[in-house]
């Protein structure tokens, strides 16, 4: 790249000094230059941003217990969410990990991949991927409690093309629990970072903008997913009577 430059601007000098023209030539020769310098600078920030967000998940941190089911998944988790009207406030929080991985799973082999079983036997991209498109993918999708009780969501993807990359789009929910009254539960998003570099929420509102919001929220086999104020609900009442 700087060596076209280079020689741009030799051409162009060898072309103006014959004519006259040195002015124009270093005006020229400063331009170049000082596109070349910004040029550089946006390599330097995208390989610098790339290699901030890089986050690498393995099959390994899936949750074990939930994977190793087989069959109609819902009933299990409907089994579940009854159990959160007698458990105390601790157990709570852990049955509703468990509750949320199961109607996860379910939702991607019932309406984006049956094949996925990235534990099981197969070690087909069918198998291993939830998505497996030309210039991407995403493998994990799978929610674990933080130390703070919040529900974190980590959706991991990588690029295959070009560049061989992998990151984490990691959001993170506050759960509130109404079950003396609605008995329902709602996650709340409160925060969410690319790998390990919090950003925006008006970035998220961004890109849900170009996607097709009512797609997504009807993917989920149980619940109510709202993307406008990034909520989602489980009903007692709704979902399991």
């Amino acid at each position: 790249m700087v060596l076209c430059a280079f020689l741009i601007v030799k051409s162009i000098k060898s072309c103006y000094s014959l004519s006259g023209g040195n002015a124009m030539f270093k005006f020229i020769k400063r331009l170049l230059l000082f596109l070349i310098i910004i040029l550089i600078g946006l390599v330097i920030f995208a390989f610098s941003f790339i290699n901030s967000i890089e986050y690498t998940v393995t099959a390994g941190d899936l949750p074990q217990n939930v994977y190793e089911n087989s069959g109609n998944l819902l009933p299990y988790a409907q089994t579940k969410i009854v159990e959160l009207i007698t458990a105390d406030e601790d157990e709570r929080y852990t049955l509703t990990e468990e509750i949320i991985n199961l109607i996860i799973l379910d939702s991607i082999r019932e309406n984006i991949n049956e094949n996925y079983d990235p534990l099981g036997d197969c070690d087909t991209a069918s198998c291993l991927r939830i998505l497996d498109e030309e210039y991407f993918y995403i493998d994990y999708v799978f929610a674990e409690l933080n130390d703070d009780n919040q529900l974190v969501v980590t959706l991991s993807s990588g690029a295959n093309k070009i560049i061989s990359k992998s990151t984490a789009l990691m959001l993170t929910f506050d759960i509130e629990f109404d079950i003396s009254i609605n008995m329902s539960l709602t996650l709340t998003l409160s925060e969410y970072s690319l790998g390990e570099r919090d950003l925006s929420i008006k970035i998220l509102d961004f890109i849900f903008n170009k996607l097709d919001k009512d797609s997504v929220e009807s993917s989920m086999t149980m619940g109510t997913l709202d993307l406008n104020d990034y909520t989602y609900t489980l009903s007692l009442l709704d979902d399991v009577i």
